[in-house]
């Protein structure tokens, strides 16, 4: 596994253990009390815009937070489900490949959804069309 991947697993599991787990967001937030609006505002909705303040704040602590992760799972290894949580954020790289669909919206919409159900990981997309189908770039 790369180091993006590792980051990548790494920053999801400690976004969910801050979710679902109270004896984590206590440990999380006496380790970093700076975040503790952040920590506890997420826990409520992970929707919210402190998610990308959680997101940085991993970023620039990274290797404080995976040594924080390892204690915590250690110490608490019945609080998360590792392998379900694994299947769960997994992703499908497509970068590099091509698809050629019907030029219908129905063709479309199906190969959407197929890259929602995947969770495909790409850096950008670009897409030609002939007069009967589109051909789909990931990079």
């Amino acid at each position: 596994m790369n180091s993006d991947n590792n980051n990548y697993t790494s920053l999801a599991l400690t976004l969910e253990l801050i979710s679902i787990s109270a004896p984590y967001q206590e440990l999380y937030i006496n380790k970093f009390p700076t975040m503790e609006e952040n920590a506890l505002s997420f826990s409520v909705d992970p929707g919210c815009s402190c998610k990308s303040k959680l997101i940085e704040h991993f970023k620039q602590n990274t290797k404080e937070v995976e040594e924080l992760n390892k204690t915590f799972l250690e110490n608490h290894p019945n609080e998360i489900n590792l392998k379900e949580f694994l299947l769960n954020i997994e992703i499908t790289n497509v970068a590099g490949k091509l698809f050629k669909i019907d030029k219908t919206e129905e063709a479309y919409s199906d190969f959407v959804q197929n890259m929602k159900e995947d969770k495909w990981a790409f850096r950008h997309m670009s897409v030609t069309a002939d007069d009967q189908h589109y051909t789909i770039f990931f990079a």
